[in-house]
């Protein structure tokens, strides 16, 4: 269930923010998402000590863009602005405000940082790493970890899957009769029931039967333990681990931020869900099928309300830029968009 934001505004506007979550919720909205948003914005009215802000005046919506930019990135910026010009519809409904304020477009970094895209080699380097370190320990329960956590970090790239619905996952939640994965409610407030492959079935199954060995364990149990204690994984530490895994691959650089702002980021656990859908991107490509027909089912698979939120995902690759050309080429490098008795052009 989403959180109930809390309310503690300190601005002069804090009064109003919480009127405005009220009306939200009362039409059924979840407020959480605003709540946060006009959290920015009542952090950003305090710390500038702003008292007042005139409805035709831009350099309000100038100085709160100025603030974050550097601190948020776009779209979060972008969706701060949406929630701020619905506050201020509000205002106006209620007759707290005259006018809308003048909006102006968001100013933004002109460049951002590039994300990482694993490649399928990188990916079996990791995957082989971690079976080589399985099959190598002669503890067996730290042969179990290393088994764990190779089944884990293929979950997250193969099913495309956050890092906490991974971690949340049950025994109860996985069916191999039916080859399937049953994902609890997470971001956006959705289940889903998504079809794994054999690779992904295989890895559970045999994760299930050896830690069997060492405890009880129910329907109820996290299907990833930490062995004996019995832990649950934390998001944060197989995130650690998963570093950890990069620096002795010597995958992981960690770079400065040079001055022009173009910069790749160093790579981290949740880009195997990044790697999942360029790669999934990638396989339509080769097989030529129609990509607007399918982009759905992957926005449904990850879990998204909207593909908009899918889009950020799809980072274009030298690979993926390769087949978008040449499929377009195949379709219209052969019109002839030029009568042949039309006079030469000049």
């Amino acid at each position: 269930m989403p959180k109930e934001p809390t309310g503690n505004y300190q601005s002069f506007l804090a009064d109003r923010f919480r009127e405005y979550l009220d009306y939200r919720d009362h039409l059924g909205f979840s407020t959480m998402h605003s709540d946060c948003d006009l959290r920015l914005i009542d952090h950003f009215l305090v710390e500038n000590h702003i008292q007042t802000f005139p409805p035709t005046d831009p350099r309000f919506l100038i100085q709160l863009a100025d603030y974050y930019q550097y601190q948020l990135k776009p779209s979060t910026l972008r969706m701060c602005f949406s929630t701020f010009r619905g506050f201020c519809r509000f205002l106006v409904r209620q007759g707290y405000l005259s006018e809308m304020p003048t909006t102006l477009p968001v100013c933004l970094k002109p460049y951002g940082p590039q994300p990482y895209v694993f490649s399928s080699a990188q990916l079996h380097r990791i995957f082989d790493y971690l079976n080589a370190k399985a099959t190598r320990a002669v503890d067996p329960l730290l042969a179990y970890r290393f088994q764990s956590y190779s089944a884990l970090y293929h979950l997250l790239y193969a099913c495309g899957l956050r890092v906490s619905e991974a971690v949340r996952l049950t025994v109860a939640d996985f069916s191999p009769a039916q080859s399937t994965l049953f994902i609890r409610p997470s971001k956006f407030h959705k289940d889903r029931l998504l079809p794994v492959g054999k690779k992904v079935q295989t890895n559970l199954e045999q994760l299930l039967k050896r830690s069997q060995r060492y405890t009880d364990i129910s329907p109820q149990s996290p299907l990833f333990l930490y062995l004996p204690q019995c832990r649950p994984y934390s998001r944060f530490a197989v995130s650690v681990y998963f570093l950890t895994v990069l620096r002795r691959l010597d995958l992981y650089r960690p770079q400065s931020i040079p001055p022009d702002g173009i910069h790749p980021v160093p790579p981290h656990l949740h880009d195997l869900r990044r790697a999942f859908a360029v790669h999934r991107l990638l396989r339509w490509y080769r097989e030529k099928v129609d990509i607007d027909t399918k982009l759905p089912l992957l926005a449904t698979y990850m879990g998204h309300s909207r593909f908009e939120h899918t889009k950020t995902y799809l980072t274009l690759t030298r690979q993926l830029l390769s087949h978008a050309s040449s499929r377009f080429s195949q379709h219209f490098d052969h019109l002839d968009w030029l009568p042949h008795d039309d006079p030469p052009l000049r």
